[in-house]
C-alpha cells in the first residue's frame, strides 16, 4: 500500500469533498421543510451503498484485494468518491437532494435519487469484480460503466422530451419517479455486470458493449413509455413496470451474460 499512498490520499480527499456538501444540507436545512423520514433516508442511503460495496469487495474482488484489509478500505474510499461525485452530478439531470427532497418534500424525487445511488453502486461494484493488475483497471472499468449509465439516463431524458425530469420535479408524479427508479437500478445491474470479469485490456470495450446493450434498450423503452403515459398514472402499475425492468436485468445477467 505504500506505493499507493498518493492515490489513497486523492480518493479520500475526493470522497470528503463530495460528501461534505451532501451531509451539510441534511444537517443545516430547515427541519420544518423536510420530513424526518426523507432526511433520514438521504443520510443513510450512501452508507447502505458502501456496505453493499464492502460485501462485493470482500466476496468478489481480486484475490489480493480480498486478502488485504487496507486494500478493501482503499477501494471503499474510491467507491465513496465515485458515489459522492455522481450524487452531486444528479442535479445536472434534474434531480437534486437539496432542492427537490429536503426543501420541497418531493417523494417522487426521493425514490429516484435513492435508486440512482444504488445504480451507481452496482456499476462501481461490477468494476471491482474479477482479477486485474491494479487500481487503474478499476478506474477504467467502473468509470466506463458509470459514464455509460449517466449517458443512458440522459438519453432516456432526451427521447422522452424531458417528460421524466419535469414529471418528477415539477409535477411530483410518483409513478414517473418509480419508473425512473426501476430504469436506473436495472441499468446499474446490467452495466455493472458488463464491467465485471478478469481484466483483458484489448477486449474490455468489446466485451463491455456485448453485455451492455440491454441497458440501451431499457432506456429507450422507458423514454417511449413516458411519452405515452398520462400524468399521475397508477403507482401500482408503475411498480410492476419498474420491477419488470429490474427482474429482466437480473435474468439477463444470470441466464445470458453469465451463461456458458
Amino acid at each position: 500500500m505504500e506505493d499507493d499512498f498518493f492515490e489513497v490520499l486523492f480518493f479520500s480527499a475526493a470522497a470528503l469533498a463530495s460528501w461534505v456538501p451532501w451531509y451539510a444540507d441534511v444537517l443545516r436545512l430547515n427541519r420544518l421543510g423536510s420530513p424526518p423520514r426523507a432526511r433520514l433516508l438521504i443520510a443513510l442511503a450512501p452508507l447502505a451503498c458502501l456496505v453493499l460495496l464492502f460485501v462485493s469487495l470482500d466476496r468478489f474482488a481480486a484475490k489480493d484485494v480480498r486478502e488485504s484489509g487496507p486494500y478493501i478500505v482503499f477501494y471503499l474510499m474510491m467507491g465513496a468518491a465515485a458515489l459522492g461525485i455522481s450524487s452531486q452530478l444528479f442535479a445536472l439531470l434534474g434531480l437534486s437532494a437539496r432542492d427537490d427532497v429536503l426543501e420541497r418534500r418531493n417523494n417522487a424525487a426521493l425514490i429516484a435519487l435513492l435508486a440512482a445511488q444504488l445504480g451507481v453502486t452496482f456499476c462501481f461494484a461490477g468494476g471491482n469484480i474479477g482479477e486485474g493488475p491494479g487500481p487503474e483497471t478499476v478506474v477504467i472499468s467502473a468509470g466506463t460503466a458509470i459514464a455509460v449509465w449517466f449517458a443512458f439516463w440522459r438519453l432516456a431524458e432526451f427521447v422522452s422530451g424531458a417528460w421524466i425530469s419535469e414529471g418528477i420535479t415539477v409535477d411530483r408524479d410518483l409513478a414517473r419517479g418509480v419508473r425512473l427508479a426501476g430504469l436506473l437500478i436495472a441499468n446499474g445491474v446490467i452495466l455493472g455486470s458488463a464491467a465485471a470479469g478478469d481484466w483483458i485490456a484489448n477486449r474490455f470495450l468489446h466485451d463491455f458493449a456485448l453485455s451492455a446493450w440491454p441497458a440501451l434498450v431499457f432506456s429507450v423503452a422507458v423514454a417511449v413509455l413516458e411519452r405515452m403515459s398520462t400524468p399521475y398514472s397508477s403507482v401500482r402499475n408503475a411498480l410492476v413496470t419498474a420491477s419488470s425492468f429490474v427482474l429482466a436485468a437480473i435474468a439477463f445477467v444470470f441466464f445470458w451474460d453469465m451463461g456458458p
